[in-house]
């Protein structure tokens, strides 16, 4: 139980790998705080959950656990769920960024004709959430001097993808990787840890309803050499290192987490 006692709050948290994160933080003892946008959002693509609700299936874990719906991509939303947070709980140790995700189309994100409202919205919930919670625990965890922040980029934020498609998902998720570069010279000598992870293609439903149901191959259509997707508790176990004793002496990486690919 290397996290008892501490609490992690969890953006993007009721489905797909932010859930996996969840639990995983929960079976190592944590108080847990799912975000999301709409705490049912599972349902929005028909993932099966064991309980009433996500809150409810980390809580059967032994874990006290509060579920806080908020837009994290505005600033007095995101300040606001931290605060309910602090208060509920006395405190936030461990602050995991998972909510993102690209807005529109994927055949409409190319660099030089992307609309400004896709641009926006894919920059607001990517790099700019992540920003608006860091900077909404940062005092907190500064003066308790200790913090753990892991946040999510992604494989699009270290290369582009071939014939330029995911451009403004790629540039939101670039910033997010120099921006946690930043964050951890800040917050080093506080004895706070900022670190980011890249994955490639995980498996949740969302993703296998939309395109990865049709791949036959996987180590020869999408290069991965390990030959699967990943699942989002091998995302959840790269966290775990990040935010437990393991990763004490890591901070301002980014941790690519891709099963081998080379090409995005």
């Amino acid at each position: 139980m290397k996290l008892k006692g501490r609490v992690a709050l969890i953006t993007g948290a009721a489905r797909g790998i932010g859930r996996a994160h969840a639990f995983r933080l929960a079976r190592l003892g944590a108080d847990i705080v799912v975000n999301d946008i709409n705490l049912k959002s599972y349902e929005e693509f028909d993932e099966k959950i064991t309980a009433e609700s996500v809150m409810d299936e980390v809580r059967a874990l032994g874990v006290r656990c509060i579920g806080l719906e908020a837009d994290v991509g505005k600033k007095d939303q995101a300040e606001a769920m931290v605060q309910k947070a602090i208060e509920q709980f006395g405190q936030v140790d461990i602050l995991v960024n998972n909510a993102g995700g690209i807005a529109g189309q994927a055949a409409e994100s190319f660099a030089s004709w992307v609309s400004e409202e896709d641009l926006r919205a894919t920059i607001d919930r990517n790099l700019m959430g992540t920003i608006f919670c860091c900077q909404a625990v940062a005092e907190h965890m500064k003066s308790r001097k200790w913090g753990r922040i892991v946040n999510t980029s992604s494989q699009a934020g270290l290369r582009s993808q071939a014939g330029g498609v995911y451009a403004s998902y790629g540039a939101a998720k670039a910033g997010v990787i120099a921006y946690t570069r930043y964050l951890a010279q800040e917050l080093g000598p506080y004895n706070i840890t900022v670190n980011c992870l890249a994955p490639a293609y995980v498996r949740t439903e969302r993703l296998w309803r939309q395109s990865f149901n049709r791949i036959k191959d996987v180590r020869k259509e999408l290069q991965v050499p390990l030959g699967r997707l990943a699942e989002p508790d091998d995302i959840s176990k790269v966290v775990e290192f990040f935010v437990t004793d393991l990763g004490d002496y890591v901070t301002g990486q980014c941790l690519s987490v891709c099963g081998g690919a080379v090409n995005f």
